[in-house]
């Protein structure tokens, strides 16, 4: 199977996350960098990043439910969900769900889930190597800077 990649403008759109991990934090964190409205579902929330997570709500920034996942969670006003519970089976039950709905659903246990065909580990690894251009380049302006001065 082949995947088209693509991008998409996520500000104002309906997120929803299910689980509270480190994982989940993660993507809330990136998320949030794109003005997304999100809502984080969570049986319960791990005390490693309960305190991030109750930052995040006081802030305004997320709205979290600490109670399990169910299938009315799915909503029309849904764009993405993202399951990231750490129980394989229900990341599994919650995209086949949103696949039934027409919502675009992304997990964090199993690529052959997502919609989108994403191989986690080789986006972690494209991302570090992208981060390191980056950085040479915004070294390097800064040497040539620093030279004309």
């Amino acid at each position: 199977m082949s995947y088209f990649p693509m991008f998409i403008d996520i500000e104002g759109k309906h997120i929803l996350v299910v689980g509270a991990g480190k994982i989940a934090l993660r993507r809330v964190q990136t998320l949030l960098q794109f003005r997304a409205r999100i809502k984080v579902i969570a049986k319960e929330i791990p005390k490693e990043q309960k305190e991030a997570f109750h930052l995040l709500v006081s802030e305004g920034k997320i709205v979290l439910e600490e109670k399990a996942f169910e299938e009315s969670d799915l909503t029309e006003a849904l764009f993405l969900v993202l399951a990231a519970t750490n129980v394989k089976k229900l990341n599994h039950e919650i995209c086949m769900l949103c696949r039934k709905r027409k919502i675009l659903a992304n997990t964090a246990t199993d690529r052959t889930d997502c919609g989108d065909g994403s191989d986690h580990r080789k986006v972690a690894e494209t991302a570090a190597r992208i981060r390191k251009v980056l950085e040479m380049e915004h070294e390097e302006k800064n040497q040539s800077r620093q030279q004309r001065e």
